[in-house]
C-alpha cells in the first residue's frame, strides 16, 4: 500500500510540473500557440483525475476475472475518449467515437458506485465479519450490474426527442402587436463528435412545424471548427420564423479556438449572430419593438480570446429605453451580470447546465450557478429561463436531466 502511495504521489507531481511548464509557455508565446498548450493543460488534468479513478475500480475488481477484463478495456477505452472527440469528427457521428464516450459513461458509473459501496462497507464494520465478507461479495457483482444498467438507460434517454417545454413570460410595457409573441429557444446542442446532420435536420424541422416568431440559439452550438463542421449546420440556414434567428457564443465556441469564424458562418447562413450586439424586432404596424441583445461568454475573457469579453452594457447599447429587452446569456453567470449591471432586462435565456446532464452531477452545478433549469423571476419585472438544452456533453448520458426546446410565449404584463 505504501508503495501504491508513494508511486501515486509521483506520478501527481509529474503532472504538476508538465502543467506548470506548460502554464509558463502559455505567457510566453502567441495566441494559437496559447490555446494549444491551454488544451494539453486541460488534457492533462483531466488524465490526471481520470488515472484515479481507474486505479480505484481496477483495485476493487481485478478479484474478479471477469470483471478485471472489462474493467481494463473500459480505462483504455475511457482515456482514448479525449483523442477520439478531436480524431472522428464529420457530418455525422462515428461509432470509433462513441464507443470510447460510452466506455466514459460507464467509468463514470463505476467510480461512483464503487464510493457509494465502500461507504456501505464501512458502515458495516461495526457489525459481524460474516456480514460484512456477505456485503463485500455482494458489491463486487452489483455495482458493475447497476453500472451497466444505468449507462445503457443514460444513452437510451439521447436516443429519445427531447421534449418540447412551453413558457409563459409577462412582459412589462409590452407592446399589444406583440402578445403571444412566440420565441423558440435552442440550447447547448453541441454538434461534435457525437452529433451531426442528421440531428440538425430533425431539429431544424421541428422548429419550422411550430411556426416561431423568432428562434434563439443560446450557445455551445458546436464542439469544433468551421473546417470540420461547417456542413454538419448548414441546413440551419433553413430554419423559419417571421423576425429570423439570433446566436450568441457558449463556452465551447471558445473551446473550438475559431470563434471567430463561426460568428462569420453562421451569418452567411442568414442567422444573427450577436457579439455584444443587438438587433431590433419591429413591428411594421405601428414601429412597436423588441431589443434583443446578446452577450460574449465569459470563457471568452478566461481564455484571453482577443476582441471577445462578456459585456451587457455594449450589447444594449442603443436598445430604446420603452423597448422590451431580451438578452442571450449562455452561461447563468453572464445572465445574472447582466441583471446586475443593467437598468432594464426584461428576459434573459441561458442554457450550459444541461440541467445537470446525469445524476448526481446536479448537485454541484447547482451549487455553482445562480440559476440552474427553468423560469426564475430574479427581480420583479425581470425573467431568467435557463434550458437543460438540447444534447450532452462528452459521454451520452442523460439521466433524470431530460434534453428540451422550449416555446417561450410573451404577454404584457399587467400592473397591479
Amino acid at each position: 500500500m505504501g508503495s501504491t502511495c508513494r508511486t501515486a504521489l509521483k506520478f501527481t507531481g509529474l503532472v504538476i510540473m508538465v502543467i506548470c511548464i506548460i502554464q509558463l509557455h502559455i505567457f510566453l508565446h502567441k495566441p494559437w500557440y496559447q490555446f494549444k498548450l491551454m488544451r494539453l493543460q486541460i488534457m492533462c488534468i483531466l488524465q490526471m483525475v481520470l488515472s484515479y479513478g481507474s486505479y480505484y475500480i481496477y483495485r476493487t475488481y481485478k478479484v474478479n476475472p471477469i470483471w478485471k477484463r472489462i474493467i481494463i478495456i473500459v480505462i483504455a477505452l475511457t482515456h482514448f475518449s479525449f483523442f477520439a472527440q478531436y480524431m472522428f469528427i464529420g457530418d455525422n457521428p462515428s461509432i470509433l467515437a462513441l464507443i470510447p464516450f460510452l466506455a466514459q459513461a460507464l467509468h463514470v458509473f463505476l467510480c461512483l458506485g464503487t464510493l457509494a459501496g465502500d461507504i456501505g462497507t464501512f458502515l458495516f464494520i461495526p457489525f459481524t465479519i460474516k456480514i460484512s465478507i456477505a456485503y463485500q461479495r455482494f458489491k463486487l457483482n452489483f455495482v458493475p450490474v447497476c453500472a451497466i444498467v444505468l449507462t445503457i438507460w443514460s444513452y437510451v434517454n439521447t436516443l429519445l426527442p427531447p421534449q418540447h417545454s412551453t413558457v409563459h413570460v409577462p412582459i412589462k410595457g409590452l407592446a399589444s402587436q406583440f402578445e403571444n409573441f412566440h420565441v423558440i429557444q435552442l440550447s447547448d446542442i453541441h454538434v461534435g463528435p457525437t452529433t451531426g446532420k442528421a440531428f440538425v435536420d430533425w431539429m431544424v424541422d421541428e422548429v419550422n412545424k411550430r411556426n416561431p416568431d423568432a428562434v434563439m440559439i443560446t450557445g455551445d452550438l458546436v464542439d469544433s471548427s468551421v473546417k470540420n463542421l461547417k456542413h454538419a449546420v448548414h441546413n440551419l440556414r433553413n430554419l423559419e420564423s417571421k423576425y429570423g434567428t439570433f446566436y450568441v457564443t457558449g463556452n465551447h465556441e471558445y473551446y473550438t479556438n475559431d470563434a471567430d469564424n463561426w460568428l462569420k458562418h453562421l451569418r452567411s447562413l442568414s442567422i444573427t449572430a450577436l457579439h455584444n450586439q443587438n438587433a431590433m424586432i419591429v413591428e411594421s404596424s405601428n414601429n412597436s419593438k423588441i431589443c434583443i441583445a446578446g452577450v460574449d461568454d465569459p470563457q471568452s475573457e478566461k481564455m484571453g480570446y482577443t476582441g471577445h469579453s462578456t459585456d451587457p452594457i455594449s450589447a444594449t447599447a442603443g436598445c430604446p429605453e420603452d423597448a422590451p429587452v431580451i438578452m442571450l446569456a449562455h452561461q447563468p453567470k453572464a445572465a445574472k451580470l447582466s441583471i446586475d449591471l443593467l437598468p432594464r432586462v426584461d428576459l434573459v435565456l441561458s442554457g450550459h447546465t444541461h440541467g445537470g446532464q446525469f445524476f448526481p452531477v446536479h448537485i454541484p452545478v447547482y451549487l455553482v450557478n445562480p440559476f440552474f433549469a427553468g423560469l426564475y423571476q430574479p427581480k420583479p419585472d425581470t425573467h431568467v429561463y435557463v434550458s437543460r438544452g438540447l444534447r450532452f456533453y462528452g459521454a451520452p448520458m442523460r439521466l433524470f436531466s431530460f434534453p428540451q426546446y422550449t416555446s417561450i410565449y410573451l404577454h404584457k404584463k399587467f400592473e397591479e
